[in-house]
């Protein structure tokens, strides 16, 4: 362990941020800088978007918007240059593009 092992164990003594999930968290995925969204899909067929600091924007589906039938094992971001740039898939045999827009201005 050279310096940068040693740094690492004390940059890793507390948490910038806990998100407390009522739920089963699988593969989350983190978005690039452009949104610093973090999409966390969960158990109960939901996916939840958060900012970098922890503080909830919304989920996914919205009651309009037709979901997941079974747990959500997966998300990954994709590039805004997309027609969908997040992508979630899940026990129910479905892969589902998403187009997400957040504005983090109106969730402070």
């Amino acid at each position: 362990g050279g310096w940068y092992q040693r740094r690492l164990r004390g940059n890793m003594r507390t948490a910038i941020s806990t998100i407390q999930c009522d739920a089963s968290v699988n593969k989350l995925a983190i978005s690039d800088e452009s949104h610093h969204t973090i999409a966390i899909p969960f158990d109960n067929r939901h996916v939840r978007l958060y900012d970098l600091q922890g503080t909830y924007l919304t989920r996914l589906p919205r009651r309009s918007q037709p979901g997941h039938q079974r747990m959500v094992c997966s998300a990954t971001w994709a590039s805004d240059d997309n027609a969908a740039n997040l992508f979630t898939c899940g026990f129910d045999n479905r892969t589902i593009a998403w187009k997400i827009t957040v504005d983090h201005d109106s969730h402070r």
